[in-house]
Protein backbone atom coordinates (compact mmCIF):
# COMPACT_ATOMS: atom_id res chain seq x y z
CA UNK A 1 0.00 0.00 0.00
CA UNK A 2 2.94 2.35 0.71
CA UNK A 3 3.35 3.67 -3.06
CA UNK A 4 -0.60 3.88 -3.76
CA UNK A 5 -1.16 5.60 -0.25
CA UNK A 6 -0.45 8.66 -2.34
CA UNK A 7 -3.98 8.10 -4.12
CA UNK A 8 -5.68 8.69 -1.04
CA UNK A 9 -7.82 12.01 0.00
CA UNK A 10 -5.39 12.94 3.35
CA UNK A 11 -2.35 12.43 1.22
CA UNK A 12 -3.90 14.86 -2.33
CA UNK A 13 -4.65 17.59 0.74
CA UNK A 14 -1.29 17.18 2.15
CA UNK A 15 0.17 17.56 -1.30
CA UNK A 16 -1.41 20.51 -2.15
CA UNK A 17 -1.01 22.05 1.06
CA UNK A 18 2.92 21.68 1.05
CA UNK A 19 2.89 22.20 -2.84
CA UNK A 20 0.67 25.18 -3.11
CA UNK A 21 1.00 26.60 -0.12
CA UNK A 22 -0.21 30.41 0.29
CA UNK A 23 -1.49 30.20 -3.29
CA UNK A 24 -5.50 30.69 -3.55
CA UNK A 25 -6.85 27.72 -3.59
CA UNK A 26 -10.88 28.49 -3.74
CA UNK A 27 -12.79 31.50 -3.81
CA UNK A 28 -16.77 31.66 -2.30
CA UNK A 29 -19.15 33.92 -0.95
CA UNK A 30 -18.60 32.30 2.60
CA UNK A 31 -14.80 33.07 2.38
CA UNK A 32 -11.30 32.61 0.37
CA UNK A 33 -8.82 29.88 1.21
CA UNK A 34 -5.30 29.59 0.46
CA UNK A 35 -4.21 25.61 -0.31
CA UNK A 36 -2.68 25.73 3.20
CA UNK A 37 -5.55 27.23 4.96
CA UNK A 38 -8.05 24.45 3.18
CA UNK A 39 -6.51 21.81 4.54
CA UNK A 40 -6.38 23.22 7.92
CA UNK A 41 -9.96 23.45 7.65
CA UNK A 42 -10.53 19.54 6.39
CA UNK A 43 -8.57 18.85 9.16
CA UNK A 44 -10.75 20.93 12.05
CA UNK A 45 -14.13 19.20 10.16
CA UNK A 46 -12.53 15.91 10.06
CA UNK A 47 -11.44 15.97 14.21
CA UNK A 48 -14.81 17.31 14.88
CA UNK A 49 -17.35 14.80 12.80
CA UNK A 50 -14.94 11.83 15.02
CA UNK A 51 -15.85 13.49 18.19
CA UNK A 52 -19.34 13.24 16.87
CA UNK A 53 -18.92 10.12 16.57
CA UNK A 54 -18.41 9.52 12.92
CA UNK A 55 -15.76 6.23 12.77
CA UNK A 56 -14.24 5.17 9.62
CA UNK A 57 -16.56 3.21 7.02
CA UNK A 58 -19.73 4.74 8.30
CA UNK A 59 -21.80 7.42 5.69
CA UNK A 60 -22.99 11.23 5.98
CA UNK A 61 -25.17 12.47 4.06
CA UNK A 62 -24.52 16.43 2.45
CA UNK A 63 -27.41 18.31 1.21
CA UNK A 64 -26.17 21.75 -0.19
CA UNK A 65 -25.75 23.71 -3.14
CA UNK A 66 -22.09 24.37 -4.78
CA UNK A 67 -19.95 25.69 -1.50
CA UNK A 68 -16.67 25.89 0.10
CA UNK A 69 -17.87 23.97 3.65
CA UNK A 70 -19.44 21.24 0.85
CA UNK A 71 -16.09 20.79 -0.52
CA UNK A 72 -13.80 20.78 2.99
CA UNK A 73 -16.43 18.66 4.78
CA UNK A 74 -16.13 15.80 1.68
CA UNK A 75 -12.35 15.88 1.69
CA UNK A 76 -12.52 16.17 5.80
CA UNK A 77 -14.80 12.81 5.48
CA UNK A 78 -11.98 11.16 2.96
CA UNK A 79 -9.23 12.33 5.82
CA UNK A 80 -11.28 10.66 7.88
CA UNK A 81 -12.24 7.77 6.31
CA UNK A 82 -15.91 7.88 6.11
CA UNK A 83 -17.56 7.96 3.35
CA UNK A 84 -20.03 11.07 1.77
CA UNK A 85 -23.76 10.48 0.34
CA UNK A 86 -24.02 13.81 -1.58
CA UNK A 87 -28.10 14.31 -1.93
CA UNK A 88 -29.34 16.11 -5.10
CA UNK A 89 -30.95 19.49 -3.55
CA UNK A 90 -33.27 19.94 -6.85
CA UNK A 91 -35.02 16.24 -5.21
CA UNK A 92 -37.76 16.25 -2.51
CA UNK A 93 -37.71 14.51 0.83
CA UNK A 94 -38.73 11.21 -0.29
CA UNK A 95 -36.21 10.69 -2.37
CA UNK A 96 -33.76 11.86 0.17
CA UNK A 97 -34.73 9.29 2.68
CA UNK A 98 -34.07 6.54 0.11
CA UNK A 99 -31.08 7.35 -0.41
CA UNK A 100 -30.26 8.24 3.52
CA UNK A 101 -32.22 4.82 4.60
CA UNK A 102 -30.49 3.00 1.41
CA UNK A 103 -26.86 4.22 2.45
CA UNK A 104 -27.60 3.93 6.09
CA UNK A 105 -26.41 7.08 6.76
CA UNK A 106 -26.12 8.38 10.44
CA UNK A 107 -25.55 12.05 9.95
CA UNK A 108 -26.58 14.81 8.04
CA UNK A 109 -24.59 17.68 6.59
CA UNK A 110 -27.20 20.02 5.69
CA UNK A 111 -27.38 23.74 4.05
CA UNK A 112 -29.59 26.23 6.76
CA UNK A 113 -31.70 26.58 3.65
CA UNK A 114 -32.80 22.97 3.92
CA UNK A 115 -33.83 22.56 7.09
CA UNK A 116 -37.12 22.03 6.81
CA UNK A 117 -36.56 18.78 5.20
CA UNK A 118 -33.81 18.58 7.72
CA UNK A 119 -36.43 18.20 10.43
CA UNK A 120 -38.38 15.84 8.35
CA UNK A 121 -35.26 13.57 7.48
CA UNK A 122 -34.24 13.41 11.48
CA UNK A 123 -36.10 10.26 12.46
CA UNK A 124 -33.98 8.20 10.06
CA UNK A 125 -30.55 9.69 10.92
CA UNK A 126 -29.26 8.21 13.93
CA UNK A 127 -26.96 11.35 14.46
CA UNK A 128 -29.32 13.79 13.73
CA UNK A 129 -27.71 16.50 11.25
CA UNK A 130 -25.81 19.88 11.52
CA UNK A 131 -25.69 23.25 9.46
CA UNK A 132 -23.20 23.30 7.15
CA UNK A 133 -23.10 26.94 6.25
CA UNK A 134 -23.25 27.02 10.01
CA UNK A 135 -18.79 26.98 11.03
CA UNK A 136 -19.31 25.97 14.71
CA UNK A 137 -21.55 23.45 13.91
CA UNK A 138 -18.79 21.81 11.38
CA UNK A 139 -16.07 22.20 13.56
CA UNK A 140 -14.08 25.25 12.26
CA UNK A 141 -12.91 27.57 14.00
CA UNK A 142 -14.39 31.24 14.31
CA UNK A 143 -10.77 32.44 12.29
CA UNK A 144 -11.71 29.90 9.31
CA UNK A 145 -9.75 31.13 6.38
CA UNK A 146 -7.50 32.78 8.61
CA UNK A 147 -3.65 32.68 8.46
CA UNK A 148 -1.76 28.98 8.92
CA UNK A 149 1.36 28.43 10.51
CA UNK A 150 4.23 27.49 7.98
CA UNK A 151 5.03 24.28 9.30
CA UNK A 152 4.37 21.39 6.86
CA UNK A 153 0.92 20.10 7.16
CA UNK A 154 1.02 16.16 7.90
CA UNK A 155 -2.23 13.56 7.73
CA UNK A 156 -2.14 10.29 8.41
CA UNK A 157 -2.31 7.50 5.43
CA UNK A 158 -4.96 5.71 4.52
CA UNK A 159 -5.66 2.81 1.99
CA UNK A 160 -6.36 4.38 -1.01
CA UNK A 161 -9.04 1.34 -2.20
CA UNK A 162 -11.35 3.27 0.69
CA UNK A 163 -14.08 4.61 0.02
CA UNK A 164 -14.87 8.22 -0.58
CA UNK A 165 -18.74 8.56 -1.71
CA UNK A 166 -21.77 6.73 -2.67
CA UNK A 167 -22.97 9.12 -5.61
CA UNK A 168 -26.54 8.06 -6.61
CA UNK A 169 -27.14 7.95 -10.50
CA UNK A 170 -29.06 10.09 -12.46
CA UNK A 171 -32.03 7.85 -12.25
CA UNK A 172 -32.92 8.87 -16.19
CA UNK A 173 -35.05 5.18 -16.68
CA UNK A 174 -36.15 4.88 -12.77
CA UNK A 175 -34.92 4.11 -8.74
CA UNK A 176 -31.26 5.69 -8.69
CA UNK A 177 -28.68 3.15 -7.59
CA UNK A 178 -25.74 4.27 -5.61
CA UNK A 179 -22.34 4.25 -7.33
CA UNK A 180 -19.43 3.55 -5.21
CA UNK A 181 -16.17 5.41 -5.29
CA UNK A 182 -13.17 4.61 -3.85
CA UNK A 183 -10.16 7.32 -3.09
CA UNK A 184 -7.92 5.48 -5.60
CA UNK A 185 -10.48 5.61 -8.01
CA UNK A 186 -11.37 9.18 -7.61
CA UNK A 187 -8.01 10.78 -7.85
CA UNK A 188 -7.04 8.48 -11.22
CA UNK A 189 -10.21 10.13 -12.81
CA UNK A 190 -8.92 13.52 -11.81
CA UNK A 191 -5.94 13.04 -13.07
CA UNK A 192 -7.05 11.75 -16.31
CA UNK A 193 -9.21 14.90 -16.61
CA UNK A 194 -6.31 17.39 -15.52
CA UNK A 195 -4.46 16.03 -18.30
CA UNK A 196 -7.32 16.12 -20.93
CA UNK A 197 -8.23 19.52 -19.93
CA UNK A 198 -4.22 20.72 -20.17
CA UNK A 199 -4.74 22.26 -16.84
CA UNK A 200 -2.25 24.62 -15.56
CA UNK A 201 -1.66 26.07 -11.79
CA UNK A 202 -2.24 29.74 -13.18
CA UNK A 203 -5.86 28.28 -14.42
CA UNK A 204 -9.18 29.31 -12.23
CA UNK A 205 -11.86 27.04 -12.85
CA UNK A 206 -15.44 27.38 -11.85
CA UNK A 207 -17.89 24.51 -12.09
CA UNK A 208 -21.67 25.24 -12.86
CA UNK A 209 -22.59 22.09 -12.49
CA UNK A 210 -23.82 21.25 -8.92
CA UNK A 211 -21.32 19.73 -6.54
CA UNK A 212 -22.77 16.47 -5.70
CA UNK A 213 -22.46 15.79 -9.45
CA UNK A 214 -19.80 13.46 -10.32
CA UNK A 215 -17.96 15.32 -12.69
CA UNK A 216 -17.95 19.08 -10.79
CA UNK A 217 -16.75 16.45 -7.77
CA UNK A 218 -13.52 15.31 -10.21
CA UNK A 219 -12.91 18.38 -11.33
CA UNK A 220 -12.48 20.04 -7.76
CA UNK A 221 -10.20 17.01 -7.21
CA UNK A 222 -7.90 18.38 -10.20
CA UNK A 223 -7.85 21.68 -9.21
CA UNK A 224 -6.64 20.83 -5.98
CA UNK A 225 -3.99 18.55 -7.92
CA UNK A 226 -2.63 21.00 -10.25
CA UNK A 227 -2.96 23.73 -7.78
CA UNK A 228 -5.43 25.77 -9.67
CA UNK A 229 -7.67 28.38 -8.15
CA UNK A 230 -11.60 27.43 -8.12
CA UNK A 231 -14.53 30.07 -8.17
CA UNK A 232 -17.22 28.28 -6.21
CA UNK A 233 -20.53 29.97 -6.17
CA UNK A 234 -23.97 28.51 -4.75
CA UNK A 235 -26.00 27.43 -8.29
CA UNK A 236 -26.09 29.12 -11.61
CA UNK A 237 -27.47 32.57 -12.15
CA UNK A 238 -26.43 34.20 -15.29
CA UNK A 239 -25.89 37.48 -14.59
CA UNK A 240 -24.08 37.05 -10.71
CA UNK A 241 -22.13 33.98 -12.15
CA UNK A 242 -20.96 35.73 -15.30
CA UNK A 243 -20.19 39.38 -13.23
CA UNK A 244 -17.93 36.89 -10.81
CA UNK A 245 -16.34 34.50 -13.89
CA UNK A 246 -14.99 38.21 -15.15
CA UNK A 247 -14.41 39.48 -11.57
CA UNK A 248 -12.08 36.49 -10.95
CA UNK A 249 -10.94 35.98 -14.38
CA UNK A 250 -12.20 32.59 -14.46
CA UNK A 251 -10.21 30.66 -17.38
CA UNK A 252 -11.87 27.93 -17.48
CA UNK A 253 -15.53 27.05 -17.05
CA UNK A 254 -17.37 23.67 -17.02
CA UNK A 255 -21.05 23.61 -17.68
CA UNK A 256 -23.88 21.45 -19.61
CA UNK A 257 -25.51 22.48 -23.16
CA UNK A 258 -28.82 23.56 -21.50
CA UNK A 259 -26.72 26.67 -19.27
CA UNK A 260 -25.05 27.50 -22.65
CA UNK A 261 -28.00 27.78 -24.41
CA UNK A 262 -30.22 30.12 -21.64
CA UNK A 263 -27.26 32.05 -21.99
CA UNK A 264 -26.74 32.30 -25.66
CA UNK A 265 -30.34 32.82 -26.11
CA UNK A 266 -30.57 36.04 -23.55
CA UNK A 267 -31.22 39.21 -24.86
CA UNK A 268 -29.07 40.76 -23.11
CA UNK A 269 -26.11 38.49 -24.27
CA UNK A 270 -22.78 39.72 -25.28
CA UNK A 271 -19.94 37.55 -26.25
CA UNK A 272 -17.60 39.87 -24.12
CA UNK A 273 -18.68 37.70 -20.72
CA UNK A 274 -16.88 34.99 -22.63
CA UNK A 275 -13.86 36.61 -23.70
CA UNK A 276 -11.77 35.83 -20.77
CA UNK A 277 -12.19 32.18 -20.65
CA UNK A 278 -9.62 29.49 -22.28
CA UNK A 279 -11.48 26.47 -22.01
CA UNK A 280 -15.31 26.04 -22.10
CA UNK A 281 -16.18 22.34 -21.22
CA UNK A 282 -19.43 21.09 -21.39
CA UNK A 283 -20.61 17.69 -20.56
CA UNK A 284 -23.68 15.50 -19.85
CA UNK A 285 -24.67 15.27 -22.90
CA UNK A 286 -23.42 16.42 -26.99
CA UNK A 287 -24.19 19.71 -27.68
CA UNK A 288 -26.43 19.91 -30.64
CA UNK A 289 -25.14 21.14 -34.15
CA UNK A 290 -27.15 23.97 -34.01
CA UNK A 291 -26.38 25.39 -30.51
CA UNK A 292 -22.76 24.48 -30.89
CA UNK A 293 -22.74 26.48 -34.34
CA UNK A 294 -24.20 29.55 -32.37
CA UNK A 295 -21.97 29.23 -29.89
CA UNK A 296 -18.75 28.44 -31.98
CA UNK A 297 -19.64 32.15 -33.91
CA UNK A 298 -19.20 34.28 -30.49
CA UNK A 299 -16.84 32.52 -28.58
CA UNK A 300 -13.12 31.85 -30.02
CA UNK A 301 -11.33 29.98 -26.68
CA UNK A 302 -11.12 26.50 -26.83
CA UNK A 303 -13.58 23.92 -26.59
CA UNK A 304 -13.80 20.17 -25.41
CA UNK A 305 -16.33 17.52 -24.50
CA UNK A 306 -16.10 14.71 -21.90
CA UNK A 307 -18.45 12.08 -21.68
CA UNK A 308 -18.54 10.04 -18.67
CA UNK A 309 -21.27 8.80 -16.20
CA UNK A 310 -20.65 8.08 -12.56
CA UNK A 311 -19.72 4.81 -13.06
CA UNK A 312 -16.69 5.33 -15.22
CA UNK A 313 -15.71 8.69 -16.29
CA UNK A 314 -13.92 9.96 -18.59
CA UNK A 315 -14.69 8.02 -20.99
CA UNK A 316 -14.76 9.77 -24.36
CA UNK A 317 -12.87 12.95 -25.18
CA UNK A 318 -14.05 15.54 -28.42
CA UNK A 319 -10.41 17.77 -27.64
CA UNK A 320 -10.39 21.75 -28.84
CA UNK A 321 -8.22 20.67 -31.95
CA UNK A 322 -11.36 18.59 -33.23
CA UNK A 323 -13.52 21.67 -32.82
CA UNK A 324 -11.10 24.04 -34.38
CA UNK A 325 -10.97 21.65 -37.14
CA UNK A 326 -14.53 21.75 -38.00
CA UNK A 327 -14.91 25.34 -37.48
CA UNK A 328 -11.95 25.57 -40.33
CA UNK A 329 -14.65 23.50 -42.72
CA UNK A 330 -12.00 19.91 -41.71
CA UNK A 331 -14.16 16.62 -40.83
CA UNK A 332 -17.25 18.95 -39.59
CA UNK A 333 -18.98 15.60 -38.94
CA UNK A 334 -17.06 15.16 -35.88
CA UNK A 335 -18.59 17.77 -33.82
CA UNK A 336 -21.84 15.37 -34.14
CA UNK A 337 -19.51 12.76 -32.64
CA UNK A 338 -18.81 12.19 -28.97
CA UNK A 339 -14.68 11.98 -29.84
CA UNK A 340 -12.47 9.74 -29.36
CA UNK A 341 -12.00 7.35 -26.16
CA UNK A 342 -10.02 9.01 -23.61
CA UNK A 343 -6.70 8.82 -22.33
CA UNK A 344 -5.81 5.14 -21.21
CA UNK A 345 -9.30 3.88 -22.08
CA UNK A 346 -10.42 0.77 -23.72
CA UNK A 347 -13.52 1.10 -25.81
CA UNK A 348 -15.19 -1.71 -27.63
CA UNK A 349 -18.81 -1.62 -29.11
CA UNK A 350 -20.64 -4.77 -28.52
CA UNK A 351 -23.49 -6.45 -29.19
CA UNK A 352 -26.12 -8.02 -26.92
CA UNK A 353 -23.94 -11.45 -27.02
CA UNK A 354 -21.05 -9.22 -25.63
CA UNK A 355 -18.77 -9.67 -29.13
CA UNK A 356 -17.11 -6.82 -30.82
CA UNK A 357 -19.19 -5.74 -33.95
CA UNK A 358 -17.80 -4.39 -37.80
CA UNK A 359 -17.25 -0.27 -37.66
CA UNK A 360 -20.04 1.40 -38.13
CA UNK A 361 -22.45 -1.12 -36.55
CA UNK A 362 -24.64 0.18 -33.69
CA UNK A 363 -23.90 -1.76 -30.34
CA UNK A 364 -23.19 -0.89 -26.50
CA UNK A 365 -20.45 1.03 -25.38
CA UNK A 366 -18.20 -1.03 -23.35
CA UNK A 367 -15.21 0.26 -21.60
CA UNK A 368 -12.28 -0.35 -19.34
CA UNK A 369 -9.66 2.05 -17.89
CA UNK A 370 -9.40 1.29 -14.21
CA UNK A 371 -11.64 4.54 -13.26
CA UNK A 372 -14.57 2.58 -12.86
CA UNK A 373 -17.03 1.94 -9.61
CA UNK A 374 -16.89 -0.66 -6.85
CA UNK A 375 -20.13 -1.46 -7.28
CA UNK A 376 -23.57 -0.44 -6.50
CA UNK A 377 -24.27 -0.37 -2.72
CA UNK A 378 -26.03 -3.04 -1.76
CA UNK A 379 -26.94 -4.30 -5.07
CA UNK A 380 -24.59 -7.09 -6.18
CA UNK A 381 -26.85 -8.25 -8.95
CA UNK A 382 -26.87 -4.84 -10.92
CA UNK A 383 -23.34 -4.67 -10.11
CA UNK A 384 -22.46 -8.07 -11.80
CA UNK A 385 -24.46 -6.69 -14.73
CA UNK A 386 -22.93 -4.06 -15.19
CA UNK A 387 -19.40 -3.97 -14.25
CA UNK A 388 -17.13 -7.31 -15.39
CA UNK A 389 -13.70 -7.56 -14.81
CA UNK A 390 -13.33 -4.15 -15.20
CA UNK A 391 -15.40 -3.27 -17.83
CA UNK A 392 -18.77 -1.32 -17.72
CA UNK A 393 -21.57 -1.82 -20.05
CA UNK A 394 -22.77 1.66 -19.90
CA UNK A 395 -25.84 1.13 -21.18
CA UNK A 396 -25.42 3.60 -24.09
CA UNK A 397 -25.56 2.41 -27.81
CA UNK A 398 -23.07 3.81 -30.45
CA UNK A 399 -21.14 3.30 -33.12
CA UNK A 400 -17.39 4.18 -33.85
CA UNK A 401 -15.98 4.99 -37.51
CA UNK A 402 -13.24 4.20 -39.00
CA UNK A 403 -10.90 7.02 -37.57
CA UNK A 404 -11.72 5.67 -33.95
CA UNK A 405 -15.00 8.60 -33.38
CA UNK A 406 -17.64 7.27 -31.79
CA UNK A 407 -21.22 8.73 -32.49
CA UNK A 408 -23.86 8.39 -29.84
CA UNK A 409 -27.21 6.51 -30.96
CA UNK A 410 -29.22 6.67 -27.58
CA UNK A 411 -29.72 4.46 -24.71
CA UNK A 412 -30.18 0.96 -25.20
CA UNK A 413 -33.34 1.25 -22.96
CA UNK A 414 -34.49 4.54 -24.99
CA UNK A 415 -34.14 2.44 -28.70
CA UNK A 416 -37.91 1.81 -30.07
CA UNK A 417 -38.78 -0.77 -31.60
CA UNK A 418 -41.54 -0.13 -34.14
CA UNK A 419 -42.81 -3.26 -36.17
CA UNK A 420 -39.74 -4.96 -35.94
CA UNK A 421 -37.46 -2.13 -36.64
CA UNK A 422 -35.03 -0.15 -34.44
CA UNK A 423 -35.40 3.24 -34.23
CA UNK A 424 -32.39 5.42 -32.46
CA UNK A 425 -32.63 9.09 -30.87
CA UNK A 426 -29.73 9.78 -32.79
CA UNK A 427 -31.18 9.23 -36.16
CA UNK A 428 -34.37 11.04 -35.63
CA UNK A 429 -33.57 14.05 -32.66
CA UNK A 430 -31.37 16.10 -35.41
CA UNK A 431 -33.44 16.08 -38.04
CA UNK A 432 -36.08 17.42 -35.85
CA UNK A 433 -34.03 19.82 -34.28
CA UNK A 434 -33.65 21.36 -37.80
CA UNK A 435 -37.12 21.47 -37.88
CA UNK A 436 -39.07 25.36 -37.94
CA UNK A 437 -39.82 26.67 -34.67
CA UNK A 438 -38.50 23.51 -32.63
CA UNK A 439 -36.14 24.62 -30.22
CA UNK A 440 -35.39 21.27 -28.35
CA UNK A 441 -36.73 17.88 -28.95
CA UNK A 442 -36.63 14.01 -27.76
CA UNK A 443 -38.59 11.06 -29.21
CA UNK A 444 -40.02 8.52 -27.02
CA UNK A 445 -42.38 5.10 -28.08
CA UNK A 446 -45.56 5.00 -26.39
CA UNK A 447 -46.88 1.50 -26.88
CA UNK A 448 -49.04 0.45 -30.23
CA UNK A 449 -51.28 -3.15 -30.64
CA UNK A 450 -50.34 -2.94 -33.89
CA UNK A 451 -46.48 -1.92 -34.29
CA UNK A 452 -45.61 -2.80 -30.39
CA UNK A 453 -44.47 1.21 -29.95
CA UNK A 454 -44.65 3.92 -32.17
CA UNK A 455 -42.67 6.91 -32.25
CA UNK A 456 -43.46 10.21 -30.63
CA UNK A 457 -41.71 13.57 -30.05
CA UNK A 458 -41.70 16.05 -27.18
CA UNK A 459 -41.17 19.31 -28.75
CA UNK A 460 -40.10 22.96 -27.09
CA UNK A 461 -40.83 25.74 -29.13
CA UNK A 462 -37.95 28.72 -29.92
CA UNK A 463 -40.40 31.51 -29.48
CA UNK A 464 -42.01 30.97 -33.38
CA UNK A 465 -45.43 29.84 -33.98
CA UNK A 466 -44.07 25.91 -34.56
CA UNK A 467 -47.19 23.58 -36.16
CA UNK A 468 -46.98 19.94 -35.08
CA UNK A 469 -47.79 18.42 -38.87
CA UNK A 470 -45.50 20.92 -40.52
CA UNK A 471 -42.66 19.23 -38.36
CA UNK A 472 -43.47 15.60 -39.19
CA UNK A 473 -43.68 16.94 -42.65
CA UNK A 474 -39.94 17.80 -42.27
CA UNK A 475 -38.71 14.60 -40.72
CA UNK A 476 -40.39 12.71 -43.77
CA UNK A 477 -38.08 14.65 -46.06
CA UNK A 478 -35.13 13.31 -44.22
CA UNK A 479 -36.16 9.87 -42.76
CA UNK A 480 -37.60 6.34 -43.28
CA UNK A 481 -41.72 6.61 -42.39
CA UNK A 482 -41.12 4.53 -39.29
CA UNK A 483 -38.60 6.28 -37.64
CA UNK A 484 -40.95 9.58 -38.06
CA UNK A 485 -42.67 10.76 -35.08
CA UNK A 486 -46.27 9.78 -35.77
CA UNK A 487 -47.20 12.73 -33.29
CA UNK A 488 -45.89 15.58 -31.95
CA UNK A 489 -46.48 16.75 -28.21
CA UNK A 490 -45.58 20.84 -27.31
CA UNK A 491 -44.26 20.98 -23.51
CA UNK A 492 -43.22 24.10 -21.92
CA UNK A 493 -39.84 23.03 -20.39
CA UNK A 494 -38.12 19.38 -20.80
CA UNK A 495 -37.44 17.45 -17.43
CA UNK A 496 -34.26 17.27 -16.56
CA UNK A 497 -32.11 16.02 -13.80
CA UNK A 498 -28.99 18.04 -12.26
CA UNK A 499 -26.22 16.77 -14.81
CA UNK A 500 -29.33 18.55 -17.61
CA UNK A 501 -29.86 15.22 -18.86
CA UNK A 502 -33.43 14.56 -19.88
CA UNK A 503 -35.58 12.78 -17.39
CA UNK A 504 -37.42 10.68 -20.09
CA UNK A 505 -39.42 8.58 -17.68
CA UNK A 506 -41.14 12.02 -16.46
CA UNK A 507 -41.55 13.48 -20.05
CA UNK A 508 -43.30 10.10 -20.48
CA UNK A 509 -45.07 10.70 -17.57
CA UNK A 510 -46.33 14.01 -19.10
CA UNK A 511 -46.92 13.15 -22.59
CA UNK A 512 -48.91 9.90 -21.24
CA UNK A 513 -51.28 12.48 -19.04
CA UNK A 514 -51.57 15.00 -22.44
CA UNK A 515 -52.79 11.86 -24.47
Amino acid sequence: MDNLAAYSIPALVQAAANGYGDKICAMAPERTVTFRQFAADVTAIAKHLETLGIAPGERVAILDVNSLNFLESLCALGVLGAIAVPLNYRQRVPEYRFQIEDSGARLLLVNSRYRAEAEELAPSLELGWRTIDDPVQIGLPATAGGKVGGRPIRLSDLDPATPLAICYTSGTTGRPKGAVIDQFTANLRAFKLMYDLRLGPDDVMHMTTPMFHISCLMLSLAALQRGAAQLILPQFDYETTFAAVQEHKVSFINTVPTILSMALNRDDFTPDVLAGLRMIMYTAAPMSLPLLRQLMSVYKGGLVQFLGQTEDLPQTVLTPEDHRNALAGIAVGRLESIGLPSAGVDLKICNDAGARVPAGEIGEIVTRAGTAMSGYWNMPDETAATLQDGWINTGDLGHQDPDGYIYLAGRKKHMIIRGGENVYTSEVEPVLLEAPGVRDAVILGLPDETWGEIVVAAVTSDGSAADGDAIIAHCKQYLASYRCPEKIYFVAEMPLNAAGKVLRHALLDMIVEMQ
